[in-house]
């Protein structure tokens, strides 16, 4: 009941609505529903196991406490589920192989964005990548990583950005992929959160590409993918395809000024991608 107390006084202090907090909650990408915070506020329900901390977190940062004044009601970092996941080879329908062979990790992502910036020739000058990684155990740092690259053309040059390093970075030429181990720059505790940035620089004469795809290996609470046009070039005509195990859907994105977003929220395993035609 602690839990219960402490969350219906920090609202009650704040003066909010359930349906106001569960508004703010959703705008930062977590839809919880309006009858689950009314079960955590009387105390009938808690968060339970399939609840991610980073939830926890931003009721704690809409409601007023402190980091964690919350999530200490729970009890003891919980166990981390991982879930159902898919490999990369077989999302993105490649034959098995030891260079897709990914390694056992103990981190689990939680949040994806990737987002591709394009030039006014209509190439994409560089990829951003950006992951929530949530420990599943003490120590948890490193995973398997990918990028996409042409056959032919001189590699793209990726590296970490923010919060981690790229190492053993190597190219197959046959399956126009690069994979590389992401180290996060320090090991985390389970149930800790980082947040990561890498980046795929293509040389200036590398192919034009018209998509970007979003893979993601197991579902997520959030998974956005976007493109940003040079004001030049704008493009005509923008989609976005998904394909889970659910099957497939597409659709138009509108622009926004001179960008495209697209955002799935718990979602996974599956593909999102996002293509343009100018």
């Amino acid at each position: 009941m602690e839990f219960a107390r402490t969350f219906r006084t920090a609202v009650q202090r704040r003066g909010l609505s359930l349906h106001t907090l569960r508004g703010r909650l959703r705008d930062r990408g977590y839809d919880v529903s309006v009858a689950t915070l009314s079960m955590w506020q009387t105390g009938v329900r808690h968060p339970g196991r399939s609840v991610s901390f980073e939830v926890i977190r931003e009721l704690e940062s809409l409601i007023g406490l402190q980091e964690g004044e919350l999530q200490t009601t729970l009890g003891p970092p919980r166990r981390v589920r991982r879930g159902v996941q898919l490999s990369y080879a077989s999302l993105v329908r490649l034959p098995p192989s030891p260079f897709t062979t990914e390694m056992e990790t103990g981190l689990t992502p939680r949040s994806s964005s990737v987002g591709a910036f394009v030039d006014a020739d209509a190439r994409v000058t560089r990829t951003l990548h950006r992951t929530l990684w949530q420990a599943c155990e003490d120590g948890a740092r490193e995973a398997t990583v990918f990028f996409v690259a042409d056959h032919e053309a001189e590699a793209p040059e990726v590296r970490g950005t923010l919060g981690c390093s790229l190492s053993d970075v190597r190219i197959d030429r046959d399956l126009a992929l690069l994979r590389a181990t992401l180290s996060l720059d320090a090991p985390l505790a389970q149930g800790s959160v980082a947040l990561t940035e890498r980046e795929s620089v293509r040389p200036a004469d590398y192919p034009h590409e018209y998509d970007l795809t979003l893979v993601a290996l197991r579902r997520q609470a959030e998974l956005t993918v976007f493109a940003v046009f040079d004001p030049d070039l704008v493009p005509r005509m923008c989609r976005v395809t998904v394909e889970s195990a659910e099957g497939e859907r597409s659709h138009r994105v509108p622009l926004n000024g001179t960008a495209i977003t697209h955002t799935e929220f718990d979602f996974g395993p599956g593909t999102i991608t996002l293509d343009w035609e100018f």
